[in-house]
C-alpha cells in the first residue's frame, strides 16, 4: 500500500496530533531516522524533554507502530512525524539493517492489527488535515509586547531571588542540625538516622533545596548498606560532603566555572534540555558507546530515578570515558521502560552538564550503528581504578560515587556474605552484599575486565568482559 498524505490523514486521531506532529521535524529532534532497504519498516529516535530518546518504529504497509512514549493518542505524534517525513522529506531515512530493538518488534507483532480509532460519538468534527496543520504554524505570531517581555523577566529575577533566600535559609537549617548530630555523638547515628533525618529533609525541600534532600534521604539507606562496624565512619563522610557543599554554595562566586554549575545542581538547581543543548561550551563527546548497564532505584521522593551507564569504546587518550543519562518518572506512574539494553551499541554525540568532572549528559544525536563494539582496554589492576576514583575526587570534593574500570582482575569470596575483587597484587574491593547471587557465576573466571561504581567503601559492578562474554548488572 502506497504511503501519501491523506492516509497519514485518515490515521490521525485528531487535528491537533498533526500540529504536534509537525513542530517534531526539526532535524535536532530526531537523532536517528531508518528504514530497512525496501522500506517495509521506518524506525526513529525522538529525542523529547528527558536524557532518552522515544523510540519509534512503524510499518506503513498496513500501519502497523509501537512508540515508547507514555501518550495516550493512537497513533501518537511520533508516529505520524515519522510517517509524514517519510513522504515528504525521505531524504532523512539511511537504508540500515533493523536494530535489535527493531527486529524483535518485527518478529513479536501482528500484521493487520486494528488501529485504535478516535471516538466519532461525539459532534462530527473536520477530518484531520496536513495542510491545516502547515498553515496553522505558518500564521504570524502576535507582536509581542516589550512592556509584557519587561514584566515577565522581571518576575523571574524575583522569584530567582526569593529562591536564593530560601536556599541559604535552608542552608542555615543544614549547619545547626550537623551541630546537634556531632553533639549526640556519631557512634549512634545509624540508629537514629531515619527519625532524624526525616524533619530536616522536609525543611529542606521546602527552602527548594531538594538535591541536598536527596542526599539526605539517601544516607538512610546508605549507612545500612556497609557492615556495622563502617557505618559511622561513613556517616560522617556523607554529612562532611553535605557540610562543604553548604560551604561551597555560599561562596560559589569565588569558584570556577565548572564548580560553581557542579554546587548548585547538588543543592539542586536545574537546567532545562533545550540550553543545555544549545550551550556552545558544554562539553561534547561524539564516539561509539556501550551500553553498560540500565539501573533502576526508587527515590523517598517517590520519584523513580532510571539511569543508563555507557562506556566509551574508543577513548582517545587511553583512559576510560563514561557518560550517564539520567531520567526520573513518577512511582505512581506505573510501567517504565529504559530505550536501550544492556550490551546495545550507540553512536552518538553526548552533551555534558558543566561541571569539574563531567559525568551525567543528553544524547544530542545518533547514528546508525553498522556493529557491535569491541570492548576497550582497561588499566590493569584495582590501583589504577583508584587512582581514577582519587582524581576525580580531588576535583569534585563532595563525589560519593564514580565510575572506574579495571583489567585483569577476577572474583573470590572471603568468608559467608562477602565477595571481593582482587588482583595480581593481592589488593581487593568488596563487592555490595546485594550483588553478590548474580555475580557468583563469575568465580573462577581470571583475567577479568570490569566497569564499577565505587564509593569508598564497596563496589556495584556495572558490566565485565570475560573468557566466555560479556556480563551486564541492572
Amino acid at each position: 500500500v502506497t504511503l501519501t498524505r491523506e492516509r497519514i490523514e485518515s490515521m490521525a486521531p485528531d487535528q491537533a496530533s498533526l500540529s504536534a506532529a509537525l513542530k517534531l521535524q526539526k532535524p535536532a529532534t530526531w537523532p536517528l531516522l531508518a528504514s530497512t532497504a525496501d522500506a517495509t519498516v521506518l524506525w526513529g529516535e525522538c529525542q523529547g524533554s528527558g536524557s532518552q530518546p522515544y523510540r519509534v518504529v512503524v510499518s506503513p504497509d498496513d500501519a502497523g507502530y509501537k512508540c515508547t512514549c507514555p501518550s495516550r493518542k493512537f497513533p501518537c505524534k511520533h508516529v505520524l512525524a515519522v510517517l509524514w517525513m517519510r513522504v515528504d522529506k525521505p531524504d532523512r531515512f539511511i537504508a540500515a539493517e533493523a536494530p535489535p530493538w527493531v527486529q524483535e518488534w518485527m518478529g513479536r507483532r501482528k500484521t493487520g492489527a486494528p488501529r485504535a480509532k478516535p471516538d466519532d460519538s461525539a459532534v462530527p468534527k473536520a477530518a484531520p488535515s496536513l495542510d491545516a496543520a502547515v498553515a496553522a504554524d505558518a500564521e504570524p505570531e502576535t507582536p509581542t509586547d516589550p512592556k509584557a517581555v519587561a514584566r515577565a523577566e522581571a518576575q523571574r529575577q524575583r522569584l530567582k531571588a526569593e529562591r536564593e533566600a530560601a536556599v541559604l535559609g535552608g542552608l542555615d537549617d543544614l549547619d545547626r542540625w550537623l551541630l546537634d548530630q556531632l553533639g549526640q555523638g556519631m557512634a549512634a547515628f545509624a540508629g537514629r538516622a531515619q527519625t532524624a533525618t526525616r524533619t530536616l529533609s522536609t525543611r529542606l525541600v521546602d527552602a527548594k533545596a531538594g538535591g541536598l534532600a536527596g542526599r539526605l534521604d539517601r544516607l538512610v539507606s546508605d549507612v545500612f548498606r556497609v557492615g556495622e562496624e563502617h557505618r559511622a565512619d561513613l556517616a560522617i563522610e556523607r554529612l562532611s560532603s553535605l557540610a562543604l557543599i553548604a560551604s561551597a554554595y555560599r561562596h560559589q562566586d569565588a569558584l570556577p566555572s565548572p564548580l560553581r554549575e557542579d554546587v548548585r545542581r547538588a543543592v539542586g538547581w536545574s537546567q532545562k534540555r533545550e540550553e543545555l543543548l544549545a550551550d556552545p561550551s558544554a562539553p561534547r563527546r561524539k564516539t561509539t558507546w556501550i551500553v553498560a548497564a540500565n539501573l533502576s532505584e526508587v527515590q523517598p521522593d517517590k520519584l523513580r530515578r532510571l539511569e543508563t551507564w555507557l562506556l566509551d569504546a574508543a577513548p582517545v587518550d587511553g583512559q576510560p570515558r563514561f557518560a550517564v543519562l539520567m531520567d526520573f518518572v513518577p512511582v505512581a506512574g506505573g510501567g517504565f521502560g529504559f530505550p536501550y539494553a544492556p550490551g546495545e551499541t550507540v553512536v552518538g554525540e553526548i552533551v555534558f552538564y558543566a561541571s569539574a568532572s563531567p559525568l551525567r549528559g543528553l544524547l544530542a544525536m545518533r547514528e546508525a550503528v553498522t556493529q557491535d563494539a569491541a570492548w576497550p582496554p582497561a588499566p590493569a589492576g584495582i590501583e589504577a581504578a583508584l587512582a581514577q576514583y582519587r582524581q576525580a575526587l580531588s576535583v569534585l570534593p563532595w563525589l560519593d560515587t564514580w565510575p572506574v574500570m579495571m583489567g585483569g582482575v577476577h572474583l573470590r569470596t572471603a568468608g559467608k556474605g562477602t565477595l571481593l575483587i582482587a588482583d595480581s597484587d593481592q589488593r581487593t574491593l568488596p563487592v555490595e552484599r546485594a550483588q553478590i547471587e548474580a555475580l557468583t557465576p563469575l568465580l573462577g573466571l581470571d583475567g577479568l575486565s570490569m566497569l564499577a561504581i565505587w564509593d569508598g567503601h564497596a563496589a556495584r559492578v556495572l558490566a565485565a568482559e570475560t573468557p566466555i562474554g560479556r556480563w551486564h548488572g541492572e
